[in-house]
């Protein structure tokens, strides 16, 4: 083999031809290496490529906590390894036991190779896969990035802040880590007499993207869980005050409700003179009620339906200070003609009474 030769690699493009002619005017204003772009099998034609690899990084996701719970605000953290490796190495091109320099070259070029399952500028995105309203949370940032994973190296913890829906329902969801990155497709060292411990080096790069699933459970944080049987009235009038009103609930979870204090927020427009209902204990299967006293304001719109929330605040066999809520609902009616006519009608008949009492007494 000739080690003054010009590289003369066979590209299928005029562009990538000029991108080489380029890179070797860069190598002899400035230096020993260069970088190339294009085809896989760029490399592999140039004639001083001593070996073919095969191989590239592989990359593995790993969720640090699997387990969040319904309406939580929190973090999940992930972990990237790369599993890649070298899986074959191939002759291309003997060198000259008659020409040191590629020899070395040739040693150089290994050596560079074993960068093939490095992964560079890792990038990873935390994806929901499916509609959005099917989705059981929302993540807050979708990107993070890992820098470069050598062979066998874990990433940092990767952070990605999230909001799981409070109506989300207990399950198995699925996740997708989609992982970007570059590597090194190939490289060449082209060996020269005049320099022997400097041979030129060429680098392919190639682009790369996986697709990794994941799995991530939601869960209720409490095992008692509330549900609204009966509200007693269903509807109110408009300024009507000292109203009672009973809320019954509950308890259809598997663990008891220890210290619970049930809170009544309204919608504006229904004040609560008593917002809180306490029950000491409430197991699995029982009922209790709820009775809180409201005033309606003159301002109500009548004929709505007006939405209050119900604050739990309790602790169960495992947990203290739990919250959940749940939605209760009053209709607001107007003091119509109706009522009126009915009470000017008491009042007739009232005074028509005091009349007859009246006259009768005239007589006696």
């Amino acid at each position: 083999m000739n080690a003054d030769r010009s590289p003369s690699p066979k590209f299928a493009s005029p562009s990538r031809l000029f991108m080489l002619l380029l890179s070797l005017l860069l190598v002899h204003l400035i230096g020993s290496s260069a970088v190339l772009q294009g085809s896989p099998n760029a490399l592999e034609r140039f004639p001083d490529d001593f070996y073919k690899v095969e191989g590239s990084p592989e990359i593995a996701a790993t969720l640090e906590r699997s387990r969040v719970y319904q309406g939580e605000e929190t973090s999940l953290y992930l972990t990237l390894t790369n599993r890649g490796r070298v899986t074959s190495i191939e002759v291309n091109d003997e060198s000259s036991s008659d020409a040191p320099w590629e020899v070395y070259a040739a040693k150089v070029e290994l050596e560079l190779e074993n960068a093939r399952t490095a992964a560079q500028d890792v990038s990873v995105s935390l994806i929901v896969p499916g509609a959005a309203e099917d989705a059981p949370l929302e993540v807050k940032r979708q990107v993070a990035y890992a820098g470069t994973l050598r062979e066998g190296q874990v990433s940092s913890r990767l952070e990605f802040p999230i909001e799981v829906y409070e109506n989300a329902p207990p399950g198995d969801y699925d996740l997708v880590a989609q992982v970007n990155y570059a590597y090194q497709w190939d490289v060449a060292a082209e060996p020269k007499s005049s320099r022997p411990e400097s041979p030129d080096i060429f680098y392919l790069y190639e682009s790369k993207s996986e697709t990794i699933p994941l799995v991530l459970r939601v869960e209720r944080e409490s095992g008692a869980e509330f549900k609204v049987l009966n509200v007693t009235p269903s509807d109110l009038k408009v300024a009507s005050k000292e109203n009672v009103v009973q809320v019954t609930i509950e308890n259809v979870g598997d663990d008891y409700a220890r210290d619970l204090v049930a809170r009544l927020r309204p919608e504006s427009g229904i004040y609560v003179s008593v917002d809180e209902s306490p029950i000491p204990l409430l197991r699995p299967g029982e009922t209790a009620e709820l009775v809180y006293k409201l005033d309606v304001s003159k301002d109500a719109v009548p004929e709505k339906t007006y939405s209050l929330k119900v604050l739990f605040e309790f602790s169960d066999s495992r947990n203290d200070d739990l919250f959940e809520t749940e939605n209760v609902y009053l209709r607001i009616e107007e003091d119509g003609p109706w009522d009126l006519i009915v009470g000017a009608v008491l009042v007739a008949l009232a005074a028509a009474g005091l009349l007859v009492l009246r006259q009768r007494r005239g007589m006696v």
